[in-house]
């Protein structure tokens, strides 16, 4: 017994009570993670002063602002939370994504060509917008002669880019119209219906003759060869496939050197197209 209370009763003595785990530090240290995590996410998401109150919007002309500015709401506005009886949003500045913002309103509005979005602290939103610019009318199929009306033809303003961007109910008047060769394909607004490459040869060669010899152009079918009519009614044919550059030289010192003012009252048309050489009638 002697051994007993020698070797045993002091190691009893000398165990520890364990801590209750809300009694120790690792407990409080989480506790107050908890409450600094949940302080900031009020702070971001719900802290009125960092709610959306302004959106400016400037560069518009032909989209409404109010029209626009549904978008934005729409982006901005984030449900946080939804539950039978509960629905809790967020306009926080800090969760608004200018990438979505700009995707959404360039799909719905094929009018804006480009868009730059900025937010300024504490609660606004800055949207600098630019819309295209008509360059010419592009038609699914030739024009009739005989009227502006585009009965039985679907037309869209076109801009220097070769992107549609507006349905037409009609040709205006003294607006060059552009169209390619028929296709089962149909088109949509906001389609890059001419290749960016093809676009910069149109305003080139429409540059050409308008600066040099103040002839513009009222028809341009987008095929190869590439034919462009005038306002004195002779065509001009191109290779797109080849130096455009080298067939404008060629048209013009034509135009300067051969066929001068009262011969193209007579003129028919000038091909381009083939390398070394130009035709004319």
């Amino acid at each position: 017994m002697s051994y007993r209370k020698k070797h045993i009763h002091p190691r009893i003595r000398g165990l520890k009570r364990k801590k209750q785990f809300f009694q120790r530090h690792l407990f409080w240290i989480i506790i107050l993670l908890i409450v600094i995590i949940a302080g900031l996410s009020y702070f971001v998401l719900f802290f009125p002063k960092f709610q959306i109150a302004k959106i400016d919007i400037v560069g518009n002309e032909n989209v409404t602002s109010d029209k626009i500015q549904h978008i934005v709401l729409s982006d901005v506005t984030k449900n946080i939370i939804t539950t039978g009886f509960l629905n809790i949003d967020s306009k926080s500045i800090f969760t608004v994504s200018t990438k979505n913002i700009r995707s959404d309103i360039l799909r719905t509005f094929p009018e804006i060509e480009e868009i730059t979005i900025d937010k300024h602290l504490p609660d606004s939103i800055l949207l600098k917008i630019k819309e295209r610019k008509p360059y010419a009318v592009f038609c699914e199929q030739k024009p009739s002669k005989d009227s502006s009306e585009s009965v039985g033809n679907t037309c869209f303003s076109l801009d220097g880019n070769g992107v549609i961007f507006k349905l037409l109910q009609r040709v205006p008047e003294n607006t060059m119209v552009v169209y390619a060769p028929p296709t089962n394909k149909d088109i949509f607004n906001g389609e890059n219906v001419i290749e960016k490459k093809m676009a910069d040869t149109l305003i080139k060669v429409q540059n050409s003759l308008k600066n040099n010899f103040q002839i513009d152009v009222t028809e341009i079918l987008v095929s190869n060869p590439l034919i462009f009519t005038t306002s004195e009614h002779w065509q001009i044919y191109f290779d797109p496939t080849s130096d455009i550059d080298l067939q404008i030289a060629k048209m013009n010192a034509l135009l300067k050197n051969e066929i001068l003012g009262d011969a193209r009252k007579n003129l028919k048309y000038i091909y381009l197209q083939y390398k070394d050489k130009a035709f004319y009638r």
